[in-house]
């Protein structure tokens, strides 16, 4: 079969289609041929070398796709021909993928294959970190870094459905309108504003009840001292690493000393919490979890309560452009790259 694997630390530009072994499905799997597949900021950071629970170079990476069951194994509720989309632990960038019948759910017909590849992260990262790390308030005040992001725009709506007043933050006037479309009640210019005393002049002070925060680095203290008693941080990313030039002494410091720096001492007095979430360690430890958290919000999309936004559908073979566009942080919504 064909696939792009990332064969050892590289630039956008070392990517490219090349054979690749064909996995086969154990029990309890299927096998998946892929019409398409999202990217996410976790595969910047693996062709990196910077992302942890990535297998040893080489590998294929990706982890979520759309496409046509080709295969099953015993016991598993799907057939061959059933049109899915699904979780997949490593190895979306391929003709061919296996996933774990778990983390796999049929494609509603109302939706293309790039948008139901667009659906599996972005909206199980912001479904778990508004809903799987505490209680959600209806009234509550919400934060959300990157909103105009995969992720971001899942959250917000997720927010919105749940009566929840939306702080969002982004890096351009088109993103912030963007965010205005999607029902974002205060849209703050991060480049242009100090997000902190921003969002305490518009929330009356330390009154926010859950930060989304992708981004890391000194964002978090800024993150916890807007926090209301009782309120939490949630942490899934760490894009402020993968700047052009993340290698320079100069950057890394300051966005390590913020890391480092929480004190657990800090967080008892204040009653703020601090939580993180890696939803590929999730999906492998416990897919029960979230195969209920994906039903949950796939009965949202049948509802009409939700939707996705692709910004970008590309050919696999512009999989360099793609990565490069991602990283620059650039985009909007989603990027989901098509097998052809």
């Amino acid at each position: 079969m064909r696939a792009i694997p990332f064969r050892s630390p590289s630039g956008p530009g070392a990517l490219h289609i090349e054979s690749w072994p064909e996995p086969e499905a154990k029990s309890g799997e299927l096998l998946i041929a892929v019409r398409a597949f999202g990217l996410n900021f976790a595969d910047i950071l693996a062709r990196k070398g910077m992302y942890n629970d990535a297998p040893r170079y080489p590998f294929v990476p990706g982890y979520e796709v759309a496409g046509v069951v080709q295969a099953t194994s015993d016991g598993v509720p799907f057939r061959t021909g059933d049109e899915v989309m699904a979780l997949t632990h490593f190895g979306g960038y391929a003709e061919l993928a296996v996933a774990d019948a778990r983390l796999v759910v049929r494609k509603p017909p109302k939706l293309s294959f790039a948008e139901a590849a667009s659906i599996p992260v972005n909206f199980l990262t912001a479904y778990h970190a508004l809903f799987g790390t505490g209680p959600l308030r209806r009234g509550a005040n919400v934060l959300i870094h990157a909103g105009a992001g995969g992720v971001g725009l899942a959250a917000v709506q997720l927010a919105r459905n749940a009566g929840c007043t939306i702080f969002a933050t982004a890096s351009s006037e088109q993103k912030l309108e963007l965010l205005s479309q999607f029902g974002v009640h205060h849209a703050i210019n991060y480049q242009t504003t100090d997000f902190e005393r921003e969002v305490l002049r518009l929330a009356g002070g330390a009154n926010i009840d859950v930060v989304l925060d992708s981004v890391g680095g000194a964002y978090f203290k800024k993150d916890l001292n807007l926090l209301r008693p009782n309120g939490r941080v949630v942490a899934f990313g760490a894009a402020a690493f993968t700047d052009r030039n993340p290698l320079r002494l100069p950057f890394l410091v300051p966005q390590l000393v913020s890391m480092l720096t929480l004190s657990m001492v800090d967080l008892m007095v204040h009653s703020r919490g601090f939580y993180g979430v890696n939803m590929l360690r999730i999906a492998k430890d416990n897919p029960e979890l979230i195969a209920e958290e994906l039903a949950a919000i796939l009965q949202l999309f049948n509802e009409g309560k939700v939707k996705t936004f692709v910004s970008r559908q590309m050919s696999w073979r512009q999989i360099g452009e793609a990565h490069e566009l991602l990283e620059s942080r650039g985009s909007t919504g989603k990027i989901v790259l098509m097998v052809d």
